[in-house]
């Protein structure tokens, strides 16, 4: 068992049904809207968001509470069927189609502030005691998860992971098994980073120890979670493609016609 299990679309789906699947369709066409018009030559990039922006959203969507306290291990929570869950935001590069490409995500913290240890872990490195890096960090992330459990008297915890790539949002969700973290292991140490062994599966992405951010890092591996049925997603291809340029200097020149134009868009998307 590893510490981060992956739901299947159908457990996904048991958490994120049709009502809260709209209400992240409503935001992400909100998102959209609010997109910059293009200036004459230029791309259409990555839709931009906010993790802290998407959290109330995801209270929203599933009905639950809002932690609202900066750098606290969790964000939303449901004090009815005590689950609370960290809402991480990875994005990942995706090929002319619009597929995953294989490859891994960008980071998202797991776990940080390792100075508050004592312990310094540049000596640890120095000296490749990849036991007692380990040690150091399994003792923060245990008390991390251990936390929301014991104040807010959950009994489960959930990583809900969205990824980012071109023209659409995806949703992966994993339970945490806090019981597992103990188990872990450093199957490769280097001068600057050590990774871990046992908390994700080896194809759905990595743990990494980094050195000089005094963080443990996750990244995903989007492709092969697609590949397994391990995502939902919301598809906006083409709602991005079809913005133009415009010069907004110009076009506020004559509003009427400005404000046809924000109806036309307004309606394009709702």
């Amino acid at each position: 068992m590893y510490t981060l299990e992956f739901l299947n679309k159908e457990q996904i789906e048991e958490l994120f049904d049709q009502e809260a699947k709209d209400v992240i369709g409503y935001l992400l066409k909100k998102v959209l809207f609010s997109q910059p018009e293009l200036i004459e030559g230029e791309k259409v990039g990555n839709i931009q968001m906010t993790k802290e922006f998407l959290e109330s959203w995801v209270a929203q969507a599933l009905g639950w509470k809002v932690i609202g306290a900066g750098n606290y291990p969790i964000d939303v929570y449901c004090p009815e069927k005590m689950i609370g869950a960290d809402v991480k935001f990875l994005s990942a590069k995706v090929n002319k189609d619009g597929e995953f490409k294989n490859g891994t995500s960008n980071e998202t913290s797991l776990s940080q502030k390792f100075t508050s240890t004592g312990v310094n872990l540049d000596q640890l490195f120095k000296e490749k005691k990849s036991k007692e890096i380990l040690d150091g960090w399994v003792d923060i992330l245990i008390d991390k998860i251990q936390k929301p459990i014991d104040e807010f008297n959950l009994d489960t915890i959930y990583y809900f992971i969205f990824i980012r790539g071109g023209d659409s949002i995806n949703l992966a969700v994993t339970k945490v098994n806090i019981s597992t973290i103990r188990n872990l292991s450093v199957s490769k140490l280097t001068d600057t980073s050590a990774f871990i062994s046992g908390f994700i599966n080896d194809e759905y992405g990595n743990v990494k120890i980094y050195k000089s951010k005094k963080r443990m890092e996750l990244r995903c591996t989007p492709s092969n979670l697609e590949r397994d049925n391990l995502l939902i997603k919301w598809d906006f291809s083409g709602l991005l493609k079809e913005r133009k340029a415009m010069n907004l200097r110009e076009a506020m020149k004559d509003k009427e016609k400005f404000a046809e134009y924000l109806k036309d868009n307004i309606d394009g998307l709702f």
